[in-house]
């Protein structure tokens, strides 16, 4: 049995939330097109899985050419952009035998290029490095390494960026990249800026191409506002939704300390409900004190440190004890989104998306009920 299979935690993925994230993109902007952004798995949500709900996305973005080869097998004929392009001469052929779009970011890339030749032709995208100061190459190359690329034999398809602080509205590095950006657009070829924060908040920025991630998951793409939520900002809907079994309830009197370290001291008589999820599975175990978690429709917070593979939530408030194997929701609620989790252990919603492990169904409402009525003539 896998240690995936082994897990007590459940993560429910509901297509049509994305399919409802990809729609909202259209929205915000109608006339562009659309790379689809699913690396690492597309975010923890099973890119493969996940392919009908985004059919109506014009393109897919992945990080490597093993994530462009996963989706080729599984029969998608969508261009595929990879994002790190290839850093082998076997990497290289994968592009051209599977028809991926690579990103060419340094000067070793252009080295394994094999010149020209009768095979299949490459196309490729350039990125230029306007600020972020990780991949790409300077505003003042780009014409040089795009001429060599054309001799080479190679369709340049677009030039890309990306920003840094997008996803914070008063930082203005995103008005100094679009600047640079600007100042380099190139005739006969595509551009393309515009990430999840840039595409909702920065019209300017969306050129031929968006490339939406984390918004099509249904998590906020902006900095983290506490009150506010994604639904509130932009009508996303979250995709995931996170839950993980009671395994005991506890009676518990002042003065019982709860966890390791005893660092949770009980005021009063305290009902404790004992979940099967810790840091094992992916839940962090730096996360703050009273965080909560949902049982049915209630916020219950967390108390002590989380464990391996449990913790401890203070059910006091609730006016009966859960039965065993009760479902908890560690986030994905309408009242508990992974924003607020990640707020609350210091990181982002990617981090903890992408972190987190356990038994992954997949589920489309809509297709459902087609089935369910079907069965029932």
């Amino acid at each position: 049995m896998s240690d995936r299979e082994n897990r007590q935690v459940n993560i429910s993925i509901d297509l049509a939330a994305i399919r409802h994230n990809l729609k909202r993109v259209r929205e915000s902007a109608p006339d562009k097109k659309i790379f689809s952004v699913i690396k690492a798995d597309a975010y923890g949500h099973g890119a493969t899985r996940i392919l009908p709900a985004l059919a109506d996305t014009d393109a897919f973005a992945v990080a490597n050419v093993a994530e462009g080869n996963a989706l080729r097998h599984a029969k998608t004929q969508k261009p595929i952009l990879v994002l790190q392009g290839f850093h082998s001469t076997e990497q290289l052929s994968d592009c051209l035998r599977a028809g991926l779009w690579p990103v060419i970011h340094h000067m070793e890339q252009l080295a394994m290029l094999p010149g020209k030749s009768r095979g299949p032709e490459l196309s490729c995208w350039v990125k230029v490095d306007t600020g972020m100061g990780r991949l790409g190459f300077k505003s003042e190359q780009v014409q040089q390494v795009c001429n060599k690329l054309q001799a080479a034999g190679v369709k340049v398809k677009g030039l890309l960026t990306h920003f840094a602080s997008a996803d914070r509205q008063a930082d203005i590095s995103t008005d100094r990249q679009l600047k640079v950006f600007k100042t380099i657009l190139l005739k006969n070829v595509e551009h393309s800026a515009a990430n999840s924060a840039a595409l909702l908040n920065r019209p300017d920025s969306h050129f031929d191409w968006v490339r939406p991630g984390i918004m099509l998951y249904g998590a906020n793409p902006m900095e983290y506002r506490s009150g506010e939520s994604q639904e509130q900002s932009f009508c996303l809907q979250p995709a995931m939704r996170v839950t993980a079994p009671v395994i005991a309830v506890r009676e518990l009197k002042r003065g019982d300390r709860v966890g390791y370290g005893g660092t949770y001291e009980c005021s009063g008589p305290t009902r404790v409900a004992i979940v099967g999820a810790g840091y094992g599975d992916g839940y962090p175990r730096t996360v703050a004190a009273g965080t909560c978690v949902v049982l049915g429709n209630r916020r219950c917070p967390i108390i002590g440190r989380v464990s391996m593979d449990s913790m401890s939530v203070d059910i006091s408030a609730l006016s009966v004890n859960p039965p065993i194997d009760y479902p908890v929701t560690l986030w994905g609620h309408v009242s508990l989104l992974v924003d607020e989790v990640a707020d609350r252990v210091g990181t982002i919603p990617y981090e903890l998306l992408c972190s987190i492990r356990g038994k992954r169904s997949w589920h489309d409402p809509a297709t459902e009920v087609n089935v369910r009525k079907i069965s029932d003539n």
